[in-house]
This record gives structure tokens, C-alpha cells and sequence, in this order.
């Protein structure tokens, strides 16, 4: 009677565990393919965060390329007020369109004579969250004979606007 009663068991036991083991095998591989997916998210947003530095360091060349030009009804379409100007260690906040243009006037007129154009060497982007960072950029300033006549540094603060990147600060570094 007993090896019946065992007997009984074994079958019952024995299902018990395939059903065990498919579920285990079930839920790996769930799980494989959850890894897969945020794997695949998360090369996708490396990606976008690339592109987005790159249209950044774009965006600056547009406004360096307006500089140069002293165009300064472009040069304006770079910024979303207000704007703190801190390049000559006296911080100014500009509040409104008109007065961007004034002061890049009087710093364009400032400009060593000869300046032909600049050139970005060396930059970084630093994010701070989502929509805001701060591009770290080396430029050199050349003259008509391609001759380096001045290499600064600044930090330019961008926000995103809508779907634009728009400085609202920039810093003047001193490299001494």
C-alpha cells in the first residue's frame, strides 16, 4: 500500500518540477530580453545626446561665423533673454534684443585689427540636466594672412527652447 500511495506522488512530483523549470526558463528569458531592450534605449539616447552635442558645437560655429560677419541680427537669433555677459570681469545681465546688439557693437569694434575670422580648437559639452549645458570652447582668432592673433576660452550656458539651443550665459575664461 505504501508503494502505491509513493508511487501516486512520483508522477505528480515529477510534473511539478518541469513546470518549475519551464517557468525559470520563462522568466529568463523575459528578463534576457527586458536587458536587450534597455540596452537598446540606452545606445539609442548615447546617440541622440551625441547628435545633440553635435548641432551644440553647430550652433556656436553659426554665431561665430555671425560674429565674424558682424551680423548682428543673426547673432541675436543664438540667445533667449535675459543674458548674462560675464567677459570681462564685470558680469552684465542683458535683458532685451537691442541691447545684445549694443554691446556686441562695441565689442566687435573692440576686436584686434586684421581679425579675418575665428576657429574653434577645442570644445566640450557639459550636461547639467535634459535641457541645459554648458559647451566649454577654445577659439582662435586669425587674421587676413591666417596668423593667430588671439586664443580665448569661454563657457556658453545653452538652454533648449522649443526645439532649439539658446545661450543664456556666456564666461570669459582668463588662461593666465
Amino acid at each position: 500500500m505504501k508503494k502505491l500511495i509513493l508511487l501516486l506522488f512520483i508522477p505528480i512530483f515529477s510534473f511539478s518540477q518541469i513546470q518549475k523549470k519551464e517557468m525559470n526558463l520563462n522568466q529568463m528569458m523575459k528578463k534576457k530580453m527586458q536587458l536587450q531592450m534597455k540596452k537598446k534605449r540606452g545606445s539609442n539616447s548615447l546617440e541622440i545626446k551625441k547628435e545633440t552635442e553635435k548641432k551644440i558645437i553647430e550652433r556656436w560655429e553659426e554665431y561665430s561665423k555671425a560674429f565674424e560677419y558682424s551680423d548682428f541680427d543673426k547673432i541675436k537669433t543664438y540667445f533667449i533673454f535675459p543674458v548674462t555677459l560675464s567677459l570681462f570681469d564685470n558680469p552684465i545681465v542683458i535683458n532685451d534684443e537691442d541691447e545684445l546688439i549694443k554691446f556686441y557693437k562695441q565689442i566687435r569694434a573692440n576686436v584686434p585689427n586684421g581679425y579675418k575670422y575665428s576657429k574653434l580648437k577645442k570644445s566640450r559639452v557639459i550636461w547639467i540636466s535634459k535641457n541645459i549645458c554648458a559647451l566649454d570652447a577654445t577659439y582662435s582668432r586669425f587674421n587676413d594672412n591666417y596668423e593667430n592673433i588671439f586664443t580665448g576660452r569661454g563657457i556658453y550656458m545653452y538652454k533648449k527652447v522649443g526645439h532649439s539651443w539658446q545661450i543664456f550665459s556666456i564666461s570669459g575664461i582668463d588662461e593666465q
